[in-house]
Formats: C-alpha cells, sequence, structure tokens
C-alpha cells in the first residue's frame, strides 16, 4: 500500500526576549538554534507583528495530530546521504551539494534546543500570547492589528450591486472626478472600516484594478490587469535562516529555496508592476526605485503620487474619512447573482445618460413595482435561445434558422438589458 503523501502548513516558533535582554542578540540566538536543527524558515521581531518581548519564527511542517513534523535539511559526510532517524521520511536530494531535505519525526528534539537555549519557547501551527492568538483570526501574520483595504478602479456606478455581491460583504462605492494632478476614478470599501473586499479587484474593469491595504506597520498593494496579477507588500523584512548558505548569499541556488517559496513572500518584479499599471517611462523609474526599498516609510503616499490616485483614497484607507460623506457616494449590501445583475442592468440615476433618460420620473417608485419575474425570464431565455442558434448552426445544418435565432437572442439581451422605463411607469410621466 503506498505511503500517504503529507500535507504542509505553515508553523511557527516563538522565544521569549529577558527582561532588560537585547531583542537583536536574542533574534541572532535563536536563528542559530534553529540553523544547528537544520530549520529552514526566517525570523522577526515580535514587535513587528503585534507581540512585544518576543522573537517570532516561521518554518515549513507537515501537522500530525497535536504535533506537527518540521521540514528540515541535513548533509552527509563525504558524499555519503544523511542518516535518518526513526520516523523521518527523506523529501529531496540534491547530490550535487548532499544535501537532503527531511521531514521530521516531530517537534521534541527541536522543543529541547529552544527550551534549553531559551527558557521559555512555543512551537505550533498556532501560537497563543497575552495579546491574542497568532496568526489571527484573519489569517494575518500579526496579533491586535486593524487591517483596512479599498479598491480603486474605473468601475462604472452601475456595477456597484455586482462589487457588493463579489466582495460577500457591504460596501461602501464612490465616483471621484479627475483634478488637476489626480486621475478619476471609483473608490470602493467595506461598510465597515475592517471589513475585506479584496474579492471586488477580481471584477473585470477597462483599465488595472488596484487593491491596496494596510495592517498595522505592514501595507501593500495588488494589481490585476486582464489575466495579470502582481503586488507587493511594505514593512519590516523577515530574516531568513538557511543552514545551506553559511554565508548567507542567496545568490546560488539551493534545496532550501523549495522550502522558502512557501513561506516567503516573493515581490512581484518591479518592470511586470510598471506594465499591469500602463506606466510611462518616468511613472515606471519612480515605481521601480520605491520597490527596489526595503520598508520604506511612506510607501502609499508614494504609491498614489505616481498613479496620480484620487485625493480621498488614502484618507479613506486610513479612516480618517468615510466614503459616504462624499458625494453620490452608496452603500450597496451583497444580494444574490441575479438580483445583484438585474440592479445593475438597471442604469443608475447618478449616470448622465440615465439623467436625460429617466427625467422627471419617480424611479423609486417605479422601480418598487418593477416586473422582476419578466426580466428575470428575459434573462434565463438568453442562453437558451442562443444554444438553440448554435445547435441550428452545427447539429442540424440549418444557417437560415442558425440566423434568425442569433438575431432573436440578441434583440432578447437588448430587450432586457436596455434602458428603459423600469416597472411601466404612467405614460404621462414618460412624457414629462
Amino acid at each position: 500500500m503506498p505511503r500517504r503523501r503529507p500535507s504542509f502548513a505553515l508553523c511557527f516558533a516563538a522565544v521569549r526576549v529577558p527582561f532588560g535582554g537585547d531583542p537583536a542578540q536574542v533574534a541572532g540566538a535563536f536563528a542559530d538554534v534553529l540553523r544547528t536543527a537544520g530549520v529552514v524558515g526566517a525570523t522577526i521581531a515580535g514587535r513587528h507583528v503585534g507581540v512585544d518581548g518576543w522573537v517570532v519564527a516561521k518554518l515549513l511542517a507537515a501537522p500530525q495530530g497535536d504535533d506537527v513534523r518540521p521540514v528540515v535539511v541535513r548533509r552527509g559526510q563525504s558524499g555519503e546521504p544523511p542518516a535518518v532517524g526513526d520516523g523521518e521520511e527523506v523529501l529531496l536530494s540534491d547530490p550535487e551539494t548532499g544535501w537532503t531535505l527531511v521531514l521530521a519525526a516531530g517537534t521534541a528534539e527541536l522543543h529541547r534546543a529552544l527550551d534549553a537555549a531559551f527558557g521559555d519557547a512555543r512551537l505550533g501551527t498556532s501560537l497563543s500570547f497575552d495579546e491574542g492568538a497568532f496568526p489571527g483570526d484573519d489569517g494575518m501574520l500579526s496579533v491586535g492589528f486593524e487591517y483596512r483595504d479599498l479598491v480603486v478602479a474605473d468601475f462604472a456606478p452601475h456595477e456597484s450591486a455586482m462589487l457588493a455581491h463579489t466582495a460577500k460583504v457591504p460596501v461602501r462605492f464612490v465616483t471621484v472626478p479627475a483634478t488637476a494632478t489626480t486621475r478619476a476614478a471609483a473608490i470602493v470599501t467595506g461598510l465597515e472600516s475592517t471589513q475585506d473586499v479584496s474579492r471586488v479587484a477580481a471584477w473585470p474593469a477597462k483599465g488595472p484594478v488596484l487593491h491596496l491595504w494596510v495592517n498595522g506597520g505592514w501595507s501593500g498593494f495588488l494589481v490585476v490587469a486582464g489575466k495579470t496579477m502582481v503586488g507587493h507588500e511594505f514593512g519590516p523584512g523577515w530574516d531568513v535562516v538557511d543552514p545551506t548558505r553559511a554565508d548567507g548569499s542567496i545568490d546560488d541556488e539551493s534545496i532550501a529555496d523549495v522550502v522558502l517559496d512557501q513561506i516567503m513572500v516573493e515581490p512581484s518584479d518591479p518592470q511586470e508592476v510598471a506594465r499591469a499599471l500602463g506606466l510611462d517611462d518616468e511613472r515606471a523609474a519612480a515605481l521601480r526605485e520605491l520597490l527596489s526599498e526595503r520598508d520604506p516609510a511612506d510607501a502609499l503616499d508614494r504609491i498614489a503620487a505616481i498613479l496620480a490616485l484620487p485625493v480621498e483614497v488614502l484618507p479613506a484607507l486610513r479612516g480618517q474619512v468615510r466614503l459616504d460623506a462624499l458625494p453620490g457616494a452608496v452603500v450597496e449590501h451583497p444580494r444574490s447573482f441575479l438580483r445583484s445583475a438585474m440592479t445593475d442592468s438597471a442604469t443608475g440615476s447618478d449616470d448622465p445618460v440615465a439623467r436625460r433618460l429617466t427625467a422627471g420620473l419617480d424611479l423609486d417608485d417605479a422601480r418598487r413595482r418593477k416586473p422582476w419575474w419578466f426580466l428575470t425570464w428575459q434573462i434565463l431565455a438568453i442562453p437558451i435561445i442562443g444554444g438553440v442558434s448554435v445547435a441550428m448552426f452545427t447539429y442540424f445544418d440549418s444557417p437560415v434558422r442558425g440566423w434568425f435565432f442569433a438575431v432573436l437572442c440578441v434583440l432578447n439581451a437588448a430587450w432586457a438589458f436596455w434602458p428603459r422605463n423600469p416597472g411601466g411607469a404612467p405614460r404621462d410621466a414618460q412624457d414629462a
């Protein structure tokens, strides 16, 4: 019977900094213990992730019951493969360097080494501190920080209902006009400042979609442009622990990269980010310079300047202004896909085209009396008639009938979605 392949997850270890101790010195000693144990990982001062007085490490492990099995590296002597103990498993070997990835039997040996060196050590897929659980309930590698985010894109006003459906949370939506120094854009945030709206970045737009976020001392962005998805994270860096590179060099490939690729956030190529954002040479150069810096203090301000974002974006992201205080802002609650699609198909009253088409109408009253069942059947009829058209072309070999049903499908779609008097408002209102 074949052995079951292990599943891997991010695992964490933490050691307490003694009262009056030097966190940097403890971090160095912590890394030495991990390196001696063959652990490939990364460390960071606890104050950067909300647990002051600790040093935290992340590593790769395979959960097994109440314990975890860390992934470690070992090197054999004189070209021989390394010895593997009871309950351990060889994952990958590199004959050229002699290093081997091994799945340890458990954490007992590592725990003993950490306890002997620091006295108070914690290890597992989740750690408990006085400040709370690490990682947090939101999956962020921090404790007690307030996560905020928003999305900026060229969304049309009438798409707000579908954006709420995509986000799965109530959203605030506003379109900000262009100024002499900033471009026009739609801004989307959660109804509550800490509600995650990152799913909105997947909604198609005329140009690139920008997702911005902050979490304590960390911040970052994600750009979605068609099938391209690139991003960057700003903040205190994790210090890599790699036993296979004694000099700390990362220029040469190593078997440890298999682990590091899983636990470290790899930044996108700045050139790809600039290309996804459609930046000119001058702005692309400014972006490359920013992304090359480690933990710049004013990263998001510089991003906003490079992209000519509306001045309302960063205050909204930082909770300094509410979008519903801006002219034309709306609040949308998530509804079913069909109801959201039908809401979006009726052009909003903030649209200048809609204002011309619906001048003099009581839209609120008309929408209350709109025959939703009729529009529902119209939408359902589109794929049915389209399917009949395809069948006529391919199966029944009847081009004339195929074209007839194709035209009928287009007319039906136009009838369903073309902006018109909703719900049968009185004729005298239409002529007003």
